[in-house]
């Protein structure tokens, strides 16, 4: 805009020049040409802003959270609430790159007082994120088409495209246990109601576990010992550290690690266990935030910088929904996965210790990851340690799978490798949560 005010500044000055030569050889008709163009150029300016201003506009998305491959309608209204006519005006509503369109999203006409326009077509949403519509971009300008305006509606709507699921039917599956709570492998936590059996007091023993009914009987004091706590269900943990997934499939790692934590998150859903997320990635809904305000500028190139309003973000807070059962528990995950983005920030070593102490002890640990490294094998190990059951789903790395397993191995924690969606379809619960 700077631009575009030093050339009127520029002509305006030459104008200037011009006019006082005309003084100076006393020549009236050039004077009167230079009068002329000044007004000409005003009335201009002047009519291309107030064409801008008292502008109302609105939109209608039919629905904002939808599956891969379904539409959603948009309707956007424009309204001209000023007393005076717009010779012209052309209109656009800016929509995501890539997704087709059905209808039209933008229009060229003329806008009388208290007089509305319309816009309605119909999105194909095709691919996962959480994709902006909108604003309207609006263009105008003065009859003699000297000058031209831009300005932007004050809405921009977001819609989710929640990630793919690949449903896996247990009761197909041949397995020791098709659904419900997986065993933990040590004795680091007990479930003082599932009594196990009796054995002599040993000084120390808490009071709290004295069986008094059998001590009574007896003569002799006794003691109960538990069976070790069952884990019911998991706490998905998605690394979506950006540098792991470089190269030309970067792209189609990070899609099948984010459908694998979906499915999972659904199968265990299914059998009735508790489940949750924790991922180290951004929010693309925390990314857009942006300030509500309609500017007006003289190119489209600025009027489109000024309304994207999205930064990078420094949230190094990983994004999570807590462990717990519920109906819609695997649904609230998946509408989150919608709007993950890779992160530069924690990685996911990192985080899992940051948020250690809010982990739930009676849920299995499920990393879904891009690579094992050393580092993160043995802070996976001390998860183990501390009486978490851990089972790591490897995405797409054949390079590194090998190392990745004997990594594990040594610690005795499972290592389940996907390379195609439709090797989901293929566990066995009886794997998850070893």
């Amino acid at each position: 805009m700077n631009d575009r005010i030093r050339r009127n500044a520029f002509w305006f000055v030459v104008a200037g020049v011009a006019l006082a030569t005309a003084f100076i050889v006393k020549a009236p008709y050039v004077a009167f040409a230079v009068y002329a163009f000044l007004l000409l150029v005003t009335i201009a300016n002047l009519s291309s802003l107030a064409w801008l201003s008292g502008l109302d506009c609105t939109r209608a998305i039919s629905q904002t959270v939808m599956a891969q491959g379904e539409e959603t309608n948009v309707e956007v209204t424009l309204t001209n609430r000023r007393g005076w006519p717009i010779p012209w005006i052309f209109v656009e509503d800016l929509a995501p790159g890539g997704f087709p369109r059905d209808g039209d999203n933008s229009r060229l006409a003329i806008l009388m007082p208290g007089r509305s326009i319309t816009l309605n077509y119909t999105l194909t949403c095709p691919r996962r994120g959480y994709h902006r519509i909108g604003p309207l971009l609006m263009e105008s300008g003065d009859l003699f088409g000297l000058q031209k305006r831009f300005k932007t509606g004050q809405q921009q709507d977001y819609i989710s495209v929640l990630p793919t699921v690949a449903y896996i039917d247990t009761f197909n599956i041949a397995a020791r246990r098709p659904q419900g709570p997986v065993r933990i492998s040590n004795r680091v936590y007990e479930d003082p109601t599932r009594i196990a059996s009796l054995r002599e007091y040993v000084p120390g023993d808490p009071m709290n576990r004295i069986h008094w009914k059998a001590s009574a009987r007896t003569g002799e004091l006794f003691v109960k010992q538990s069976e070790p706590a069952n884990v019911l269900g998991a706490t998905l943990i998605l690394d979506l550290f950006g540098p792991l997934y470089q190269g030309e499939d970067g792209e189609e790692r990070m899609e099948l690690a984010i459908t694998t934590t979906a499915s999972i998150g659904y199968l265990l859903q299914m059998s009735g266990e508790q489940i949750g997320m924790m991922t180290n990635a951004r929010d693309a809904a925390e990314v857009a935030k942006w300030e509500v305000e309609s500017r007006q500028s003289l190119s489209r190139q600025e009027a489109e910088y000024n309304v994207v309003g999205e930064g990078e973000s420094d949230r190094l807070s990983p994004l999570t929904v807590p462990t717990r059962r519920s109906p819609v528990q695997a649904l609230q995950i998946v509408e989150n996965l919608a709007r993950v983005l890779p992160t530069d920030g924690l990685d996911i070593g990192q985080t899992i210790l940051a948020q250690f102490e809010r982990l739930p002890r009676d849920a299995a640990l499920i990393p879904i990851v891009p690579q094992v490294t050393e580092d993160l094998s043995i802070i996976l190990a001390q998860m183990k340690l501390s009486g978490f059951a851990v089972t790591v789903f490897l995405i797409k790395n054949q390079a590194s799978y090998e190392r990745a397993a004997a990594l594990l191995l040594a610690h005795e924690i499972n290592c389940i490798h996907i390379e195609h969606e439709r090797q989901l379809h293929e566990i066995s619960p009886n794997r998850i949560g070893r």
